[in-house]
């Protein structure tokens, strides 16, 4: 009778090692951090789940086809001569080390990420694997800290600034006042009285401005509907629109969810972005605002003007204070409605738009994300 011992143990040992080759995939496939897997000729031939929600496709779209679409299009031809010339002479600078490199989402989205590489020979051929992590929170989360230090420091001087200031300036507002309404002024010191009366105004709300971006903010957390708040800043403003023969186009979808929010702070985001909207346009300004669901349980906001557009000179300064292009602005604006959009866990950004004009788009969570980012 025959021995088949070694047969059943060769049969064992191949089992073990399926187990245990089964045990790593799941612990890739699981893993948070992402990973991709090339071959010689670029293409790809293994992409975890973590991969797939950083890029925004799925495998069945890019496996077993070039690595391409994962790639900012500025860098595909030289990613892919990188690729060769490491096939071709075993020389690599990135390989076995991390670097930091911009990426594409499926939407175009670019996103900093670091990445590392390695490599391993697979029945004769070569297979490059590189796996990757997101940085954009870490990245938002250190602009913040970085603002976050520079407004104390404003703050501290906002405190001191608007003490000495704005007990005179109430005192030169009120007897300017007083002054003219004396009887017998002739209509020339009538105009500068009222020109003081005004400027006095003027430095009062900057006052009020620079406390908004400076100071602690509390806030009336309620749930709300972001649409009522549009509605009810339409009325509102309504006068100051048909003053400037403003359009005013509300947009509102069905089945919006409610949101954890002040509602006071958020008609202001929306005032500051509405009166923006209407003095960037020219003779009869047209102004278009669209609410509706953000497909992740939050609020999508967005304010379109159809004035000039942004000019890429200044788009990375919009949202810092003091700076400004219109005549008389303070530049308080837009830094003060991130601050309050932020300080709700919601995001703002700003961008051309199709129609030649400028969009304000603001991203707000739903109650949950937001409960756990309360501004102390």
């Amino acid at each position: 009778m025959a021995d088949d011992r070694p047969e059943n143990s060769t049969l064992s040992e191949l089992r073990e090692a399926a187990q245990q080759l089964e045990k790593f995939r799941q612990i890739v496939e699981t893993a948070e951090l992402a990973v991709v897997t090339i071959n010689e000729n670029h293409e790809v031939v293994y992409m975890n789940r973590a991969a797939e929600k950083m890029f925004g496709y799925s495998r069945e779209e890019i496996m077993g086809g070039d690595l391409s679409p994962l790639i900012p299009a500025e860098h595909r031809d030289r990613h892919r001569h990188y690729v060769e010339r490491y096939v071709r002479t075993g020389h690599a600078k990135l390989m076995g080390h991390a670097a930091q490199v911009e990426a594409q989402r499926r939407d175009g989205a670019r996103f900093p990420m670091q990445i590392s590489f390695s490599e391993a020979e697979v029945a004769g051929g070569r297979l490059f694997t590189a796996i990757m992590r997101d940085l954009s929170q870490e990245h938002d989360l250190a602009e913040q800290v970085r603002r976050s230090g520079r407004l104390a420091i404003l703050g501290e001087m906002v405190a001191t600034v608007t003490h000495e200031i704005r007990s005179p300036l109430a005192l030169i507002g009120g007897f300017a006042r007083q002054v003219a309404k004396e009887p017998g002024l002739n209509e020339k010191a009538q105009h500068k009285l009222e020109i003081i009366i005004q400027e006095v105004g003027r430095l009062e709300s900057i006052l009020n401005e620079l406390g908004d971006l400076s100071r602690p903010q509390k806030y009336n957390w309620q749930e709300i509907d972001l649409g009522q708040v549009v509605a009810h800043v339409g009325e509102l403003m309504d006068p100051q629109l048909k003053g400037q023969k403003c359009k005013l186009t509300v947009i509102r979808h069905p089945n919006l969810p409610l949101i954890m929010a002040d509602r006071d702070r958020l008609s202001q985001v929306l005032i500051n972005l509405l009166n923006n909207a209407m003095q960037a346009g020219e003779g009869q300004p047209q102004v278009e605002v669209e609410v509706g669901p953000n497909g992740a349980g939050g609020v999508l906001l967005e304010v379109r003007d159809q004035g000039g557009g942004i000019l890429p000179q200044i788009k990375d300064k919009l949202f810092t204070p003091f700076f400004t292009t219109k005549e008389g602005g303070t530049g308080l604006g837009l830094p003060v409605a991130r601050r309050i959009v932020e300080e709700h866990g919601g995001k703002i950004e700003m961008e051309d738009n199709d129609r030649g004009g400028a969009t304000v788009r603001i991203t707000l969570p739903g109650p949950p994300a937001v409960q756990q980012k309360l501004p102390l």
